[in-house]
């Protein structure tokens, strides 16, 4: 699927939302793993990479960060500087970003590499404009998950991951990371050894398992790591 098409596919998605309002934060088993790794702050400046239509922006907001974001949706942008976040509209993978080096303390690149077709040259970008020590925190569809492993040794082929049904040439997700890929990944453009990892569930037994086997039991993958 070309890239303008799926810019139009969540044009008209964020488009829905403005009139709707925010989605439910809740609602998705990634962000309750965000509401534990996010204490309240007073002003430190952090990038929502992908930012979408603004929930999580939101949530960053109401903890105390001031909020930049990159969207490349009009729709979505719309929505993010009507709360009151400082958001530009870009394609991600155009590189270089406007901020200075060393700008935020924190990146959020949520559910975006899966997407792209230059993961390496974002993720190098981040580096660039994290201050020394800052935090990326970046989450992505866990193709370790054990239904996933299960599906691909009884199919032949990975499990589609979007969350709707669409053939396989229209996949959206066109990178597959594990707990080791993406640790490899994130060390090769730089970031620290030092790195932690959770597995995201909202479905039993696997909510209750993925505390202790994130890199099997979660379906969505959290990791946090500081350049």
């Amino acid at each position: 699927m070309e890239k303008k098409t799926i810019q139009r596919f969540y044009d008209e998605v964020y488009t829905e939302y403005l009139s709707e309002g925010l989605s439910e934060f809740d609602g998705y088993e990634r962000n309750h793993v965000l509401k534990r790794i996010y204490p309240q702050v007073n002003g430190k400046r952090l990038l929502d990479l992908g930012a979408g239509h603004g929930t999580i922006s939101k949530f960053f907001l109401d903890k105390g960060y001031e909020v930049y974001a990159i969207e490349w949706t009009v729709a979505g942008v719309q929505k993010l500087v009507k709360i009151k976040v400082n958001a530009i509209q870009k394609d991600i993978e155009d590189t270089p970003y406007i901020y200075e080096d060393n700008f935020f303390d924190e990146v959020f690149w949520g559910d975006n590499i899966e997407h792209l077709f230059f993961p390496e040259q974002v993720a190098q970008e981040i580096y660039r404009i994290l201050k020394p020590g800052g935090r990326l925190v970046l989450s992505t569809p866990n193709h370790g998950w054990i239904i996933n492993r299960l599906y691909y040794l009884l199919m032949g082929v990975p499990r589609r991951t979007e969350g709707h049904k669409i053939p396989i040439w229209e996949w959206q997700h066109i990178r597959y990371f594990n707990k080791a890929e993406i640790k490899r990944f994130l060390n090769h453009c730089g970031f620290s050894k030092d790195f932690a990892f959770y597995g995201a569930e909202r479905r039993q037994p696997f909510a209750a398992l993925s505390r202790y086997f994130p890199s099997i039991m979660g379906s969505v993958m959290v990791v946090e790591i500081r350049k």
